[in-house]
């Protein structure tokens, strides 16, 4: 006759970590009994009494995460605070910092050259869902597309956004507030002579070449009337090593992608 043996998993339940966290904090500030705040957050007292005898004790299965949570927290923070500022960061600007950092803190992990993968990218995002991947708002780079209520909306945020940290003295410095405005040098000029209104004292032409026909360069000035060195952004893919020698050393070099 044969015998069969019914192996059994234990069960097991997540419960919300934020919610464990905060029952634990309120049993810690105000010396609540286990008892009493188990019935008010619907956490079983065993499940509380292991928190506080395992406080590090990690939620899920499988090998540790190669950044502990205090250093995926500080990504977190990072995005959010660019994201705010409008400078929101891609998946290659968050893997690209990962291995920055690995590169300057060694420590064993299964990535190639310290660059994770999209196994990596998938747990980090489930890990944090406050971190979402989604499309952006491309905002056009065109003078002529901005609106005053464009301009009014920008400095309300960037307002907000300093009184928020009690940093609203800044804008009150001019050395601190800097402008830029970019413009365009065509290499190979050929313009003639058009028609154009009586009295007009600059009369442009609109560039119908390629991009490859002109550079742009970017100049920054401060309220305080200092000027910032220039930032020139070359249309190529490469730039080649002979441009790079002849800028001077206190410019900024730049270069331009396929999508402007």
């Amino acid at each position: 006759m044969n015998r069969f043996i019914v192996v059994t998993m234990p069960k097991y339940c997540a419960y919300d970590s934020a919610l464990i966290d905060k029952a634990l904090q309120e049993l810690q500030e105000k010396g609540a009994s286990v008892r009493s705040i188990a019935g008010k957050y619907g956490i079983p007292k065993s499940t509380i009494h292991f928190k506080l005898k395992h406080p590090n004790h990690k939620e899920t299965f499988g090998p540790p995460p190669v950044l502990t949570s205090k250093e995926e927290q500080c990504l977190v923070r990072w995005i959010s605070e660019l994201g705010r500022k409008g400078f929101p960061r891609k998946l290659e600007d968050l893997v690209s910092s990962v291995q920055k950092f690995l590169d300057a803190n060694p420590r064993p992990n299964p990535f190639k050259n310290n660059r994770p993968g999209n196994g990596w990218i998938k747990a980090f995002l489930r890990r944090n869902p406050q971190v979402r991947h989604r499309q952006s708002e491309a905002v056009s780079a065109a003078s002529a597309c901005v609106t005053e209520a464009d301009i009014r909306k920008w400095f309300s945020e960037v307002g907000a956004y300093f009184k928020e940290k009690d940093l609203s003295e800044i804008l009150k410095n001019p050395s601190r507030v800097f402008n830029g405005d970019e413009t365009g040098f065509q290499i190979c000029p050929a313009t003639g002579r058009v028609l154009a209104e009586k009295g007009t004292k600059n009369v442009y032409t609109i560039e119908k070449g390629t991009s490859k026909e002109n550079v742009t360069v970017m100049f920054t000035f401060s309220a305080s009337g200092e000027i910032c060195a220039p930032m020139i952004v070359y249309p190529y893919k490469r730039i080649p090593e002979k441009i790079i020698q002849s800028v001077p050393p206190q410019w900024g070099i730049a270069r331009r992608t396929m999508a402007g």
